[in-house]
């Protein structure tokens, strides 16, 4: 018989031993097979932005929770990031065009995934959490009409955004059964 409690108990120790950066890609792991859900940011189901913002505070402690647009633009301010920097990948429209129940404006932000390493990302999108090739998502995008921009984390924005209390959307309810501020 398997002892969770112990197993779980190493884990936790493990995860303190971590960068943030490796923090980061842990959590995005655990997010593996969980359901998409839209306006989401928890264990049980995320959408993309929420993926990554959950993923954010898991690995830093800085509570965000906004757009893929507004990441980009606010918080993976930085071009050609390290290997061991916080990274993600934006898909940009070129066209304005409807995306979803919704228009995309050119040069927005679609969606975003979390880069687990070189060539590898956790994709929130319908129908759940997937590790994907970097490559397979992107090129699927970029014959959709989008640009494809790969950021590293600015923590000094982040920190901003977090004291500021920046949440977009307001924190879904479930958050609160994994986390406390």
């Amino acid at each position: 018989m398997i002892k969770w409690e112990r197993l779980i108990e190493n884990e936790k120790k493990q995860f303190e031993k971590m960068s943030e950066a490796d923090k980061f890609i842990h959590f995005l792991l655990l997010q593996f097979g969980s359901p998409y859900g839209w306006g989401e940011e928890n264990p049980e189901a995320s959408d993309c932005s929420g993926a990554v913002c959950m993923a954010l505070y898991a690995a830093t402690g800085l509570l965000i929770r906004t757009t893929a647009d507004d990441l980009l633009n606010r918080v993976f301010t930085r071009p050609n990031p390290r290997k061991g920097d916080i990274r993600a990948v934006f898909y940009v429209t070129k066209k304005t065009k409807r995306h979803g129940d919704r228009t995309a404006y050119a040069g927005t932000v679609v969606h975003v995934a979390g880069i687990v390493d070189d060539g590898v990302i956790l994709n929130s999108q319908e129908p759940k959490a997937e590790i994907r090739k970097l490559s397979d998502v992107s090129d699927s995008f970029q014959r959709q009409g989008h640009d494809v921009l790969i950021r590293g984390l600015d923590k000094a924005a982040l920190e901003r955004l977090a004291k500021e209390g920046k949440t977009r959307y307001g924190i879904d309810t479930k958050f609160y059964d994994y986390f406390t501020q």
